[in-house]
């Protein structure tokens, strides 16, 4: 899937704002322990999602857009009449947790294949 340079810089807006809200929530839980295991949680999330901002803007900056590819096995595992609006309301219904674990994985199995490819 190729991302035009709009659909890119969409993506890396909702990612500054996404950024903006870690940085508000860590601020008023800064200092108190009960709160630890979130803040751990939101900085391991932010580190992540900086990467995947600056790795998207490099990637404008060198081309016009950002190839995004789907495995077969990817692909095989939905029905392919299967939309991208269905996928993403399946989406919503999981936790924002969830929601993020499952973009750092996706995040990190393409650079693990990038890499392999690369080498």
């Amino acid at each position: 899937m190729n991302l035009s340079f709009k659909d890119a810089q969409f993506i890396l807006e909702a990612i500054v704002n996404l950024l903006n809200t870690y940085d508000r929530r860590l601020e008023e839980i800064e200092g108190l322990e009960e709160f630890e295991d979130e803040a751990a949680d939101l900085g391991n999330d932010y580190m992540f999602l900086e990467s995947l901002r600056l790795e998207i803007n490099k990637n404008l900056v060198n081309n016009d857009s950002v190839t995004v590819s789907l495995s077969p096995t990817i692909i095989s595992q939905y029905d392919r009449q299967t939309s991208l609006e269905a996928i993403v309301d399946r989406c919503l219904k999981m936790p924002i947790n969830e929601r993020l674990l499952l973009v750092e994985a996706i995040v990190q199995s393409i650079r693990k294949e990038d890499r392999l490819m690369a080498g």
